[in-house]
């Protein structure tokens, strides 16, 4: 996978980026679409329904909270840099407003979409009486295999529900690196190639040692937790909530005042109602909510 990602990166974010989207991402959601359909066919499939979309209210906690930004920030690629280094490669007449709201509900669309297959089909093969089965990695690589076998063709389906975990892979590990090396080139003057190879090679040895974690060397642990759930863990849960923080603030009070209105209206090229809005959201709103989020997460985890 790091010399794949290595090979669009070379082609240039634009390229790799165009060749994903036309081609993988309508299967990403052909694929999403089957796999509900089968799931929501299940017997007992209502019952996971229901325990996806009814909220109980008394289990929401900052915790809770906090985790829920954290998966907002990784899927949408806030507090990273990342929708800032794609926004520099748009054409000058891309109308922001529109494709921030575009972005959103596609990633809402998915995010639902797997909760209804999920969900229904853990409740209808009882794999609801293993909490430990209803978690993060556990989920994908040892709850969903054990589903598919389960399921008439298994191993068609496993090959595409992994095709698909790839391709959200490869896309998320693009947008992420492209951060770095745009940052490379840009201060340091660096080709590109020098830039993918100085970025990409930690990163294939670093995600080697998480992986490893999980289960083939359990024993690298730290704090108590494995590699990759201690980073999950640092970076969800801080790391992401102080950058965002710091981005609303040097946006909201260190750039210029309009700096905000011109980027959602194409410096003056049509009006834009959710300029202000936005405006106010950033300067005052977001950095308060994000830090009360923040600083009722680490209380928890000193008293722990």
């Amino acid at each position: 996978m790091i010399i794949l990602n290595l090979v669009i990166l070379l082609r240039g974010v634009k390229k790799g980026i165009e060749r994903l989207s036309n081609v993988l991402m309508p299967m990403l959601f052909v694929l999403l679409l089957v796999f509900c359909g089968i799931s929501l066919s299940l017997p007992g499939a209502a019952e996971g329904v229901d325990f996806f979309l009814r909220p109980d209210f008394s289990k929401v906690d900052a915790g809770v909270v906090i985790s829920a930004l954290g998966q907002a920030f990784f899927s949408l690629s806030l507090g990273m840099g990342i929708l800032v280094t794609y926004a520099s490669y748009f054409p000058k007449d891309t109308m922001m407003t529109r494709t921030a709201v575009t972005v959103s509900l596609s990633d809402f669309a998915v995010a639902l979409l797997m909760g209804l297959i999920i969900f229904p089909a853990v409740m209808s093969f009882g794999l609801n009486d293993n909490p430990g089965g209803l978690a993060g990695t556990t989920l994908v690589f040892v709850t969903l295999p054990g589903i598919f076998t389960q399921m008439p063709a298994s191993q068609l389906w496993a090959v595409l529900f992994f095709l698909l975990l790839f391709v959200a892979t490869i896309t998320s590990t693009v947008s992420i690196a492209e951060v770095s090396i745009a940052f490379l080139r840009d201060r340091f003057r660096m080709s590109r190639t020098s830039a993918c190879l100085i970025i990409l090679l930690p990163l294939f040895i670093t995600s080697a040692i998480c992986s490893l974690s999980l289960g083939a060397v359990p024993q690298l642990k730290i704090a108590g937790l494995s590699v990759f759930d201690f980073l999950d863990s640092l970076t969800t849960n801080f790391l992401l909530p102080m950058s965002a923080i710091g981005i609303c603030i040097y946006v909201g009070w260190v750039l210029h005042r309009d700096f905000i209105k011109d980027e959602l209206t194409n410096y003056g090229s049509f009006h834009s109602h959710a300029a202000p809005v936005v405006q106010f959201l950033v300067k005052f709103i977001c950095p308060v909510l994000i830090a009360s989020i923040l600083v009722s997460q680490i209380i928890n985890l000193l008293e722990q």
